[in-house]
């Protein structure tokens, strides 16, 4: 989880809160999403030299005719230039049918909202703490299998969690489970004030984004149930149920990813379009022995 304990955070806070950053900020951020995102992947050394050979080597007939006097020099060089360009270009456009060819993921979210329907329809409910657990743990590891997909990442680099606050106060708050195989700590009690998702809940039911969570500084860097933290971006999702003829904040589901910006863009819209009803099945789960009473800020 994310820890921001120091009153000169607020400004940084409050402007993440509120997207209250300039034009050259937003130029930045796209910026670096681009680096993280797909420079690292498509432009590593490796993959440019195989390229670069491939390409070269398509393109050196004009070379050789002019070198055995076939052709002028301008001509040769020219012809390379065209052939290179195309040869780019058929490259490119080959890779990304490819991979639009085998990528399952609209199949895999059709079925993800057709479970998802499914457990909406039946509305089942665990009847013991046991069998809660599980289902919700359950939730969290489909959360975090369909994260993984949309942001490209490797088993392994994507953590999903679900923080509650204690009792009816906002000052404290618990992480009460994580997905399976998750062996972050969990069940430890902390500050609610540290933590970015508590203000995220306080601001409103809405998700927040946070593309780097070295953009809040050294004091965000350490976690209130780990000493090193090894994610940098982080999807919070608020979890609002209904209490006594109000609507209560329970806390907030967590997805915390490895790479900096891996929520950028359209993403984290379709992770919440997609997993709305396993969101919502963890709202009723939640929901059961509520003993929160007010909403207070």
């Amino acid at each position: 989880m994310e820890r921001v304990s120091s009153a000169k955070f607020e400004k940084s806070v409050a402007a993440w809160l509120n997207d209250a950053h300039g034009p050259l900020y937003r130029f930045r951020r796209g910026a670096m999403s681009l680096y993280h995102n797909k420079l690292p992947r498509e432009f590593r050394f490796f993959g440019v030299f195989h390229w670069l050979t491939k390409t070269s080597i398509a393109s050196s007939a004009p070379g050789f005719a002019w070198f055995y006097g076939s052709i002028a020099g301008t001509i040769a060089v020219g012809a390379s230039v065209v052939i290179f360009s195309a040869h780019s270009f058929a490259g490119f456009m080959d890779r990304m049918s490819r991979e639009k060819a085998s990528n399952p993921s609209d199949n895999q979210a059709d079925i993800l909202v057709r479970f998802g329907d499914l457990l909406s329809a039946i509305k089942s409910k665990a009847s013991q703490t046991r069998d809660k657990d599980e289902a919700i743990t359950a939730c969290l590891s489909i959360l975090e299998i369909f994260s993984r997909q949309i942001t490209k990442s490797k088993k392994g680099d994507i953590s999903v969690s679900l923080v509650l606050y204690s009792g009816s106060s906002r000052a404290r708050m618990k992480v009460r489970h994580r997905n399976l195989g998750n062996e972050r700590p969990r069940n430890r009690e902390f500050d609610s004030a540290s933590v970015l998702g508590h203000h995220a809940c306080q601001s409103g039911p809405f998700p927040r984004v946070v593309h780097d969570i070295r953009h809040f500084g050294s004091a965000a860097m350490k976690s209130p149930t780990q000493s090193k933290m090894n994610y940098k971006s982080i999807f919070i999702i608020p979890l609002e149920v209904d209490g006594n003829n109000e609507t209560v904040m329970r806390g907030f589901v967590s997805i915390d990813a490895k790479l900096p910006y891996a929520f950028y863009g359209n993403r984290a819209n379709v992770i919440i379009v997609t997993c709305e009803p396993v969101i919502n099945q963890l709202r009723e789960l939640i929901q059961e022995g509520n003993g929160v009473r007010t909403n207070k800020k």
